[in-house]
């Protein structure tokens, strides 16, 4: 799969994950309950992608290049996209895609500063 570069401005990627970001480690398996009411389980033969709750920080600069980005490069969530790992501080880069269940939404925190809350996939 390719994915497309995350935005910079000035050779650094725009926007920093915040601590309150969180993520699902999906269950590969599958339960059915029998008539008594207990529940059998099995392996699951499609693998679900891990999803992340990203919370970012931007500034008003960083917003207008990232929604840009979004419209013109990422073509508003189609593509994936390069990112370093969410769940690991290696810097290795993996790529993610946006969950289209979920729209990225804005928060204005400041002036000057801005929170974006969005929901990310593995791409697979």
């Amino acid at each position: 799969m390719v994915a497309v570069q995350w935005p910079m401005i000035n050779g650094k990627r725009i926007g920093t994950v915040l601590r309150e970001t969180a993520w699902d480690m999906p269950l590969k398996i599958i339960a059915d309950q029998t008539r008594s009411g207990k529940y059998t389980t099995r392996l699951a033969h499609v693998k679900r992608p891990k999803t992340f709750s990203i919370v970012m920080h931007m500034t008003l600069n960083e917003k207008r290049i990232f929604e840009d980005w979004f419209a013109r490069v990422c073509r508003e969530g189609l593509y994936a996209f390069a990112y370093p790992r969410v769940d690991d501080n290696t810097g290795d880069l993996k790529a993610y895609q946006f969950d289209p269940q979920a729209d990225p939404s804005w928060k204005n925190t400041g002036a000057n500063n801005m929170e974006v809350s969005m929901v990310w996939m593995e791409a697979v």
